[in-house]
């Protein structure tokens, strides 16, 4: 082979291969060096890659955004570990393995393989591997896979997502600098705060929800014939965040047209008529409406009582879940949708009044940021 030449490989920009159960993203082809290779596994959420051994390479996952286990068997002996954004797992030659993505969002990690020079090199060129392992994994995708559980620790690690779409691969997360409490912990125990530089996950108790179908009835009274409003956040009944005593109430003014902004204003000055029978603090910002089909607004339910979302709020527990994973689920297939996110975020630019060619690049984050309430007030 010739002589190996430097590369760089924008971790978005390697060339995939979609084995049906994952997809790798290859960025060091093994015909590119002398003894390596290099791809970025994607699996989708809840999925797994089939197990499987190498007989001619050492394999080092490196792990850069969701939560997932990594199963290795060999003779009798098998490990699992739980692995995060930055953790390092080695496969030695002959071990059988698996990755399984245990997030709605699903992982994403690098693999170095590391060629034995006394082994039977298994494929000359990379695509021509993954064709020949393919046949195998073929089988197992067809088997389909059983359904696994969702909890509420996977639900909000989904909602707390951040994504990136600039690439062929399509959107993957971006959370390899998260803090291990919002990849780990259940939802209910903590939050987090900013104090100054610094981002802090504390630990609050949960209380009950304030929001009933009277007081929604009462907020919806009061906006009557304006904007429509929904409410988000913990005091939805479909969170998998329950408030806590310093929760507020996340009232949202949705907006569908740049000329319904005066109109939203109209609202969210109607809704401080009812701020002072309100028991908790009132936060209310306005929404552009496509943004709700994104997984971050999973809990956003209407207050009208005529619309159907009024069934979550006395709906049994099991059956909100239920809900909460389907909306997420459905919000994932929005931002894995390129031409629908990049409908979505050029009308999004157009609705604040700014410049889309001036946009060097952008990523969908995993928390709403509201229009500004104030300006549009005339």
């Amino acid at each position: 082979m010739p002589f190996p030449v430097p590369l760089h490989a924008p971790a978005t920009r390697g060339e995939p291969f979609d084995f049906g159960t994952h997809a790798n993203d290859f960025l060091v082809k093994r015909e590119q060096a002398r003894a390596t290779e290099t791809f970025l596994v994607r699996v989708p959420g809840l999925g797994a890659v089939p197990e499987h051994a190498h007989s001619d390479m050492e394999q080092t996952f490196v792990f850069l955004s969701g939560v997932g286990t990594a199963t290795l068997r060999h003779a009798g002996e098998q490990v699992s570990y739980v692995c995060l954004p930055g953790d390092t797992v080695f496969v030695p030659i002959g071990w059988h393995h698996s990755v399984a993505a245990d997030c709605l969002e699903g992982v994403t990690y690098v693999t170095v393989n590391s060629f034995l020079p006394d082994a039977e090199r298994v494929g000359g060129t990379a695509v021509a591997h993954a064709e020949e392992v393919n046949t195998a994994f073929a089988r197992a995708f067809a088997a389909g896979r059983p359904e696994r559980a969702v909890d509420e620790t996977t639900l909000f690690r989904c909602a707390e997502a951040a994504f990136r779409g600039d690439g062929p691969s399509g959107a993957w997360v971006q959370d390899y600098t998260s803090l291990v409490t919002t990849l780990t912990a259940s939802p209910d125990g903590y939050r987090v705060d900013r104090i100054g530089p610094f981002e802090i996950a504390r630990t609050v108790t949960p209380v009950g929800q304030v929001l009933t179908c009277s007081l929604a009835d009462e907020i919806h009274a009061a906006v009557a014939g304006l904007a429509p409003v929904v409410v988000e956040g913990s005091q939805s009944p479909l969170s998998v965040k329950p408030p806590h005593a310093g929760s507020d109430l996340d009232l949202l003014v949705v907006v569908r047209h740049p000329d319904e902004l005066a109109l939203a204003s109209k609202t969210v000055r109607a809704l401080d008529t009812v701020t002072e029978r309100i028991p908790v603090p009132l936060a209310v910002g306005m929404v552009f409406e496509p943004w709700l089909t994104l997984p971050g607004f999973y809990s956003a339910v209407s207050i009208d009582p005529g619309h159907q979302d009024r069934q979550w709020y006395i709906a049994a527990g099991p059956e909100r879940l239920a809900e909460a994973t389907r909306r997420l689920k459905a919000g994932l297939a929005t931002v894995r949708d390129q031409g629908r996110m990049s409908d979505m975020f050029r009308a999004t630019v157009e609705l604040a009044g700014q410049d889309h060619s001036l946009v060097r690049e952008w990523r969908v984050t995993p928390r709403w940021r509201g229009l500004d309430v104030l300006e549009p007030l005339p």
